[in-house]
């Protein structure tokens, strides 16, 4: 069992998310539902399917964008940037962007790190199956890396895409014109 002092984290974690120390990297609680604020003001934390759907439900009245993704999958980190992209352009609109890493709770430094380069400004979560696919397939209902979904102002899932999302920037469109 690994226990981290608050302290030791806070001097650890810029270097871990390239940030200078004092920047606004924030850790809260010392779980493994812990949550941190990068200096992006993207937050990471660790969680199911259920944390998920209730991270959707908190967004009733936006359009919700989520890429399932891990930094081991090459198609995943060649679309990630079109994620942070579309956040940008539509998050003064209504749209809301969440990312779920499928890598390794092990592996959480190099996710936030990841996010960090990309300039992430939203919110993520780590799924907590450590790479049980079979669960996790199931709980988040995803069975290829990456995944877009799409929901529209009322929580319901609008569409879904599997590796390639051709028309989604036209989707959250019509669904933010809504």
């Amino acid at each position: 069992m690994r226990i981290y002092s608050a302290f030791a984290v806070l001097l650890i974690l810029p270097a871990i998310i390239g940030c200078e120390a004092g920047a606004p990297a924030n850790i809260s609680g010392d779980s493994p539902n812990t949550t941190l604020v990068l200096a992006t003001g993207a937050t990471l934390r660790v969680g199911d399917g259920q944390a998920m759907r209730d991270m959707i439900a908190a967004h009733k009245g936006k359009v919700v964008f989520v890429d399932y993704w891990a930094t081991w999958c090459e198609p995943c980190v060649a679309a990630f940037p079109h994620t942070v992209e579309l956040s940008r352009k539509h998050k003064d609109k209504g749209l809301a962007t969440i990312a779920v890493s499928f890598d390794e709770l092990a592996d959480k430094e190099k996710v936030v790190k990841f996010l960090a380069d990309q300039g992430a400004d939203f919110e993520n979560l780590l799924s907590s199956y450590d790479g049980v696919a079979t669960e996790a397939t199931k709980d988040f209902g995803v069975e290829v890396l990456p995944t877009f979904l799409l929901y529209d102002k009322q929580g319901k899932l609008r569409h879904k895409w599997e590796e390639k999302a051709a028309d989604l920037d036209q989707k959250i469109e019509e669904l933010l014109a809504e």
